[in-house]
């Protein structure tokens, strides 16, 4: 698809594509901000000084050099300074000598944030590792923060963002001009070129989509009292019809646009219409000579403070938590992915993922789709809890619960059907019945010759993905769960690698021997 053909530019923005040359238009360096005085004092102070400092020339700036960097920082106090618009640069300059010019503020932040908020790793809880103590984590507890992110959607049709085939995925084929994916949620790379995200704005717009078992699964434990607050990372506000109230929309959400230049907000009703059509929408309380007016839906970009909400709440909620359920998300974003370690060492988390986060830490992992995971917690949830089993979109299955195949019996299948067709190709190449030209003409195809491999390439071809296992004798993936203890299940969408090999001892994702 040509980028130039998905959106309609109002013919006064400064952000047009050329159309006739079919060249990208240059994305100009941020403009020169003043830099203003950093302080860890309280936030009056911090913000007295950036009045007082905003006038302030270069040489004036220069003095911030003296100051001694804070090492106190906190995520909340980051993104106070860039709530304030503090520039941040002079704090990261001292740290990083010969840092370039270029960088935008929302790299400044994340830099900050991975340099002073380095993620600590809890240690995993012995007394919580099985399936059975994620179905007694989740009936017993009565304050579950539950955080949530794309993959929760999913099954509702709206791509996830990291897969294969997910949303950075695509927009890297339709707009090779991105500097990366990400910038399509950067604020200053909109700015210039708002067409990649109104090209996903589109697919994931309120009102195309309907929520997930995952959804309702939240939506009973807040109407049993269980839920303390669902953190999510999505903006496609499928919480809210399933009525969730104890929400906090980390990113934002679609509901309203604001303009950039008179701040004029609307609902998402009202530029459905242009956005489902791909054309600019355009404040209506602007001129249409005015520049830059576009509404730009209400969610958090790269650059941009989170709301005022989520630290108040989370200040409050990380000591009322008792259990910690992470689904669908990478947890790769800062501030929100910090919040599994801002809560006490001794509350536990389990994590319901398509695949693992190695930089993180959980007393159980359930990998595999949201849905079928949810699907199957339910149903053992409703052996004592009967309205778990009344959940919308719930797939009784006849009330029957998986079976569990242990990762061993899985191993031991896959290297005797290995050394089965090993043992077939020899009896096929060595049979005198077969006559020699018909011999001769096969060797091509059953003998190859060596070829020279790294070792990481030659460990991955002994790998398989957990997909391949769909026609296993020994595994449904409809009807069983492959359990790999101590603490990780796998089912139906897990995205992790098995291998076949004894001596392979470089799979990460299962090793050989169980090591923690």
């Amino acid at each position: 698809m040509s980028s130039s053909s998905v959106i309609d530019f109002v013919s006064s923005s400064p952000i047009l594509h050329d159309e006739t040359s079919n060249k990208s238009i240059e994305i100009p360096d941020p403009p020169s901000l003043n830099v203003t005085h950093i302080s860890t004092t309280n936030t009056t102070t911090t913000n007295n000084n950036n009045k007082s400092n905003a006038s302030h020339n270069s040489e004036d700036d220069s003095e911030t050099d003296d100051e001694t960097v804070p090492m106190n920082i906190t995520f909340h106090w980051l993104d106070e300074q860039m709530r304030a618009g503090v520039d941040l640069r002079p704090l990261l300059s001292r740290i990083l000598p010969g840092l370039p010019n270029d960088v935008s503020q929302s790299s400044l932040f994340q830099l900050l944030m991975d340099i002073f908020l380095p993620v600590q790793q809890r240690q995993p809880l012995e007394q919580y590792k099985t399936l059975d103590d994620a179905v007694e984590l989740i009936r017993k507890s009565k304050k579950i923060l539950v955080l949530t992110g794309a993959g929760i959607s999913v099954s509702c049709g709206i791509p996830d963002f990291r897969s294969r085939n997910g949303i950075y995925a695509r927009l890297r084929e339709e707009f090779p001009e991105l500097p990366n994916p990400q910038s399509m949620f950067d604020i200053e790379y909109f700015t210039h070129d708002p067409r990649p995200f109104f090209r996903f704005a589109k697919e994931i717009w309120p009102g195309q989509h309907e929520p997930s078992l995952a959804h309702y699964f939240i939506a009973e434990l807040e109407r049993r009292d269980q839920l303390l607050r669902n953190y999510t990372q999505n903006i496609d506000s499928l919480e809210h019809l399933c009525s969730i109230k104890r929400l906090i929309q980390c990113h934002g959400s679609f509901s309203t646009s604001t303009c950039r230049r008179c701040q004029n907000r609307v609902s998402s009703d009202e530029i459905k219409h242009e956005i489902l059509q791909q054309i600019m929408p355009h404040c209506t309380k602007c001129s249409k000579t005015v520049q830059n007016a576009i509404l730009k839906p209400d969610i958090v970009f790269f650059g941009e403070p989170l709301p005022e909400d989520f630290h108040k709440t989370i200040s409050v909620d990380k000591d009322k938590c008792d259990l910690l359920i992470v689904m669908g998300s990478s947890l790769k974003v800062k501030p929100v992915s910090l919040v599994s370690e801002l809560l006490p060492a001794h509350i536990p988390q389990i994590l319901i993922n398509r695949e693992r986060l190695p930089h993180k830490s959980f007393d159980i992992e359930l990998l595999g789709n949201c849905d079928v995971i949810i699907n199957e917690l339910c149903l053992r949830l409703a052996k004592y809890e009967p309205s778990f089993g009344d959940i919308k979109r719930l797939n009784h299955r006849n009330e029957q619960l998986m079976n569990e195949i242990l990762y061993d019996k899985i191993r031991i299948s896959m290297q005797q059907q290995k050394k089965k067709k090993q043992k077939l190709s020899y009896h096929t190449t060595n049979d005198a019945s077969v006559p020699k030209e018909r011999l001769s003409s096969l060797r091509p195809r059953i003998f190859k010759p060596p070829m020279i491999q790294s070792s990481s390439s030659s460990s991955s071809s002994r790998k398989r993905p957990f997909s391949s296992l769909k026609n296993s004798p020994l595994f449904n993936q409809n009807s069983s769960y492959i359990s790999y203890p101590p603490r990780r299940y796998l089912f139906a969408g897990a995205e992790i690698f098995f291998s076949s090999s004894d001596d392979d001892g470089s799979d990460d994702d299962l090793p050989r021997k169980h090591t923690e």
